[in-house]
């Protein structure tokens, strides 16, 4: 009898024990055969809705994908990046447990869609998108599906992120008039501005002199304090304005009526005589 220790036979068995090894004895899943089909928008039940290229910010939408080829059924990873993500190892703001500066999944972790045709809604199977509180620094942001079970497979999706208009409002107002040298505390709301850039502010007449502000810049309702021209400007009024830093389109306005005081315009005239005029003045109140 041929010894199997060194027989052809053995020789033969192990090849094909190394290449079943190699090959998960065709079982598994390779990586080369997992596929992440494009990511869809849905509505929370994991029904299809329209796509979109944008979102406000702050705004939202549900979302799916489809992982082919993993018998496994280990699911999809959510992910977002964008321009301005917090670099690695810096502390997140207070409140935060993940970064939010490119928005936030919930969840993170989904099965494969589509939802199965037995649950009561895509809870497990669709997340949901949030975009963040402010436009990022190039206005985009990425989405991105990974399989699970090989996170170089990947499917990705880019977003407009578009910003609520800044508005610009007195808090408070300037009054409705103002004596010469007079003063008034004044500010500006300035509302969806994420730069918090504050306002500027101005005053311009028909004269020279307007007036002036103790601070020219201010925070958001921050208060400056305005002073009025020393004399009446010609027409009587002065317009003041706040202009938002970050976008100097955005901006409000206020006409002040400047007046003299009115002790100042109704005081007498005074008049002063010489000695030697006098008697002449007297004698002409006797007549």
């Amino acid at each position: 009898m041929t010894s199997l220790a060194n027989s052809p036979l053995r020789a033969a068995l192990l090849s094909l024990l190394t290449g079943m090894a190699l090959t998960g004895c065709g079982t598994g899943t390779t990586s080369s055969s997992v596929q992440v089909g494009p990511i869809a928008f849905t509505d929370i039940n994991g029904n299809a809705a329209p796509a979109v290229t944008s979102l406000k910010v702050g705004a939202g939408s549900y979302l799916d994908a489809v992982v082919k080829n993993d018998s496994q059924q280990l699911g999809i990873n959510w992910s977002v990046t964008c321009s301005s993500a917090l670099p690695p190892g810096t502390p997140l703001p207070p409140g935060e447990t993940v970064d939010e500066s490119c928005g936030t999944f919930t969840a993170a972790h989904t099965a494969t869609a589509p939802v199965p045709s037995y649950a009561s809604s895509g809870a497990g199977v669709v997340t949901f998108y949030q975009a963040p509180a402010a436009v990022p620094s190039n206005g985009t942001v990425t989405l991105t599906a990974a399989a699970t079970v090989d996170p170089s497979v990947s499917a990705t999706l880019t977003l407009t992120i578009i910003g609520i208009p800044i508005s610009v409002g007195f808090a408070p107002a300037p009054p409705a008039s103002l004596d010469v040298n007079g003063t008034a505390q004044i500010g500006a709301l300035v509302s969806n501005d994420s730069s918090a850039g504050g306002v500027k502010w101005s005053v311009t007449c028909a004269s020279i002199a307007c007036g002036s502000f103790s601070a020219a810049q201010t925070p958001s309702v921050t208060k400056t304090t305005y002073t009025a021209p020393d004399a009446v400007p010609v027409g009587g009024t002065v317009t003041i304005t706040a202009t938002s830093v970050t976008d100097p389109t955005k901006f409000t306005s206020a006409e002040v009526t400047i007046t003299q005081p009115e002790s100042a315009a109704s005081a007498p005239t005074e008049f002063f005589a010489s000695a030697s005029e006098l008697p002449a003045m007297l004698q002409g109140e006797s007549r």
